[in-house]
């Protein structure tokens, strides 16, 4: 199986640094010219299906993605970004302000991190490797693009690596980024990581 990771593009949340997870933002202008420009460098790509979190900023550049391929778009709910329960919503300026310990928990043993009201980074880890096996148990010789979020491609690539969530950092993804993984002999081998080339060239 080769899988193609792609994140949304930009919302107006991420412009001005705002928490996110499962509030459902939409793409802003410049976050819908980076999910046509992702879009256009996969279009030569031979795609078989292509799965999307079920919020609206995956699944807008999810549609650009399947508008070169004629393939309908596989919602899971289980690729949607971490809840990040009273954090949503709140500038993370003012989170480092107001929770410096949850910040502090963060950083030190993000392996035991819950966050208030929202969920454990351990248990997005969990559900996210749990969807791309289910994936790959179906569809283990295709070529499948997954459009998810940060935390999800992140924690993902900690687990394809063998890695603590303390190396999390090390995999965070820019937005409408491409990374690419391989599967031989049911290991997941790195081919690209966080892929940005394309969203310095035109849709022609």
């Amino acid at each position: 199986m080769r899988l193609i990771l792609v994140r949304h593009g930009k919302t107006d949340w991420n412009e001005t640094g705002r928490c996110q997870g499962i509030s459902d933002v939409p793409l802003n202008p410049a976050g819908i010219e980076q999910a046509e420009k992702v879009a256009f460098s996969l279009k030569d790509e031979s795609i078989d299906r292509i799965y999307s979190s079920n919020l609206v900023r995956a699944k807008t550049t999810a549609a650009k993605i399947a508008a070169y391929h004629s393939i309908d778009i596989d919602m899971r709910d289980d690729l949607r970004e971490m809840d990040q329960g009273i954090f949503e919503g709140l500038d993370f300026s003012y989170i480092r302000e107001k929770y410096p310990d949850v910040l502090e928990h963060w950083r030190k043993d993000p392996e035991t991190l819950q966050l208030p009201g929202g969920e454990s980074l351990k248990g997005v880890q969990q559900r996210a490797l749990d969807a791309i096996v289910d994936i790959k148990s179906r569809f283990e010789s295709q070529n499948i693009v997954v459009v998810s979020h940060n935390m999800v491609i992140g924690t993902l690539f900690c687990s394809f690596t063998g890695s603590s969530l303390k190396k999390l950092r090390d995999y965070i993804v820019d937005e409408a980024s491409k990374s690419v993984v391989e599967v031989y002999d049911g290991r997941f081998v790195i081919i690209s990581f966080n892929d940005i080339d394309h969203l310095g060239l035109p849709v022609e």
